[in-house]
């Protein structure tokens, strides 16, 4: 028997879902296509189950009401979770591979989902493989239902915590979200009543999501604007700083990281919340905002100003990471260049104008003029080699970024040694040291606190020991010598960093060193020989691993 208001029920179902499918997708707006296919499929489903109660056209409902409402809701929930991603930017960029992607799960919970009614009716007998697709079915279906609720709560989440759609745009698409979601449970409902009940049931439902749809495609102006992507913005400001930012709940675990502070600490961005900040970075509990903080990084040990900002109420903290270490470098640099040029250049100069001028009036005796020249001529070759200290330094020093090359510790260092330093020269070193680092800048290093130890001793044949060990974040370079030491107070200037008038270095080769392997990220020690000379250490990190950050004593 035909039953003629189902039928024209189905009509003006289909009729809805053409007219919402036909006014949206000729939008060029995010979530367009996959809104108008929403309410096609709607529709469709909708006008089968009318046009199937109708009696106009022979669909056997009873038949495949699982598969065809089931089946169907899979579609529906895959497209909608698309829409939500793209309408409000909240999630994967819908690519023709992910379109692929939906089809594929889609059409799997359809394939599942006909094989489990088979089993179910007794229609198809597949043993172990049918009873493997109750499994299948129910994991698909719980897949697909995650997804669909997913997208209502991202939409909350645009509307609520973003501000970005107007709240009644909002409520209808969170209303239709929902009823997408529940579908199941609708089926599953009317399934218990018996009879025609499920078509019922499932059909009211189906008309109040696709008004739903129609008001929001010809009463609202969803799709004239779309969603602000409001959280687009403060996420790309947040990741566009050239600063570390991490912010944390009040119990220090993480919430979110900026692009910068995950390269620079190595932070890994899944799971943030199984990570704390002393996990990241150890700093201390409220950090000067004038002294810096020396703090390991993915690039080596890095001089860093911290701001400490707290949010929402005190509910948290934003930590923003300022690196300063190329600023100090630069500003010790102006201080002992100035030092130089004030102090030791003037005096070699003057000192060399005064030995000169008696050579010239011819006062001296032969003798003693002959020790002037002398004199002459050792602080003139001072001279001249502060020059090229500071000439092989201004790659190291002024480079935007220095090598990461594959180099043995050892080459580097034995070809130091054979490059004729006076003095007794002996190594102790193993087969290699590899790493990734900077050959010119470690052979800078090498070369300076080689000369300043066979220049700056009281011994006829100084003697030196070079050292060369592998580390679990790099390798050491121990020199040791026999002279007569480095004053405490060199130490204590170079380790603070900073010249004073009253204390300051009494040359610049060991400020090379400071800067160059502090330029590396590594770490610059002072130790005493027994019985009688120094030790001067460097630990260089490998640019090819990365460790957890951590704290020097220097930066506590």
């Amino acid at each position: 028997m035909i039953r003629p208001v189902w039928t024209v029920l189905g009509v003006i179902v289909l009729g809805a879902g053409v007219l919402i499918a036909g006014r949206t997708a000729r939008r060029e707006h995010p979530g367009a296509v996959p809104y108008a296919l929403v309410a096609m499929l709607l529709a469709g489903l909708g006008a089968t189950i009318a046009l199937g109660r109708s009696g106009a056209v022979p669909i056997e409902l009873d038949a495949v009401s699982e598969l065809l409402l089931i089946g169907g809701y899979a579609f529906v929930s895959l497209l909608w979770i698309a829409f939500v991603f793209e309408y409000t930017g909240r999630g994967p960029a819908i690519t023709p591979w992910r379109w692929v992607v939906i089809v594929v799960l889609g059409g799997l919970t359809v394939a599942s989902t006909a094989v489990t009614w088979g089993q179910q009716t007794g229609r198809i007998r597949l043993g172990l493989l049918g009873q493997l697709s109750y499994l299948t079915t129910f994991g698909l279906q719980v897949t697909v239902f995650s997804l669909g609720l997913l997208g209502v709560i991202l939409l909350v989440r645009s509307a609520v915590a973003y501000d970005d759609l107007p709240l009644g745009s909002a409520v209808a698409f969170v209303f239709a979200g929902v009823g997408i979601s529940f579908l199941p449970l609708s089926i599953g409902y009317g399934g218990r009543v018996g009879g025609a009940s499920i078509y019922g049931v499932v059909f009211l439902q189906l008309i109040a999501i696709i008004a739903v749809f129609a008001w929001i495609s010809f009463g609202t102006d969803a799709f004239e604007r779309a969603a602000a992507a409001g959280h687009l913005a403060r996420e790309t400001a947040l990741d566009a700083m050239s600063a570390p930012v991490i912010v944390v709940d009040r119990t220090g675990r993480l919430l979110d990281v900026n692009r910068a502070a995950a390269d620079t600490f190595g932070v890994g961005t899944t799971r943030l919340r199984d990570q704390s900040l002393a996990d990241v970075v150890d700093i201390p509990e409220d950090p000067s905002v004038e002294q810096p903080i020396t703090l390991k990084t993915t690039a080596g040990r890095r001089e860093f100003v911290v701001d400490r900002t707290a949010i929402d109420e005190g509910r948290g903290r934003a930590y923003r990471f300022e690196d300063v270490t190329d600023r100090r470098t630069r500003e010790q640099r102006i201080q002992v260049l100035n030092r130089v040029i004030r102090h030791n250049l003037r005096n070699d100069l003057d000192a060399i104008r005064g030995f000169a001028e008696p050579i010239r009036d011819g006062e001296l005796p032969a003798a003693e003029a002959s020790q002037y020249v002398d004199r002459i001529g050792t602080l003139a070759s001072g001279l001249v080699e502060l020059a090229d200290a500071v000439e092989r330094s201004e790659r190291v020093l002024t480079e935007a970024r220095l090598d990461r090359e594959a180099c043995d510790l050892v080459a580097i260092v034995r070809s130091v040694a054979d490059g004729g330093v006076d003095g007794d020269i002996t190594l102790d070193t193993p087969a290699s040291v590899k790493l990734r680092s900077d050959r010119d800048a470690i052979e800078l290093v090498v070369v300076e606190l080689l000369e300043n130890a066979v220049t700056h001793t009281d011994r006829e044949t100084p003697s030196v020991t070079i050292r060369v060990r592998s580390t679990a974040a790099g390798g050491r370079i121990e020199v040791a010598d026999d002279g007569p030491g480095i004053p405490p107070e060199e130490r204590a200037v170079l380790l603070d960093g900073e010249e004073t008038p009253v204390r300051h270095g009494s040359g610049i080769g060991l400020w090379l060193v400071y800067w160059t392997v502090t330029r590396l990220g590594g770490d610059l020690s002072f130790g005493d020989r027994e019985p009688r000379g120094s030790v001067v250490v460097v630990d260089l990190p490998d640019f090819a691993t990365s460790s957890r950050p951590e704290r020097t004593a220097e930066g506590a």
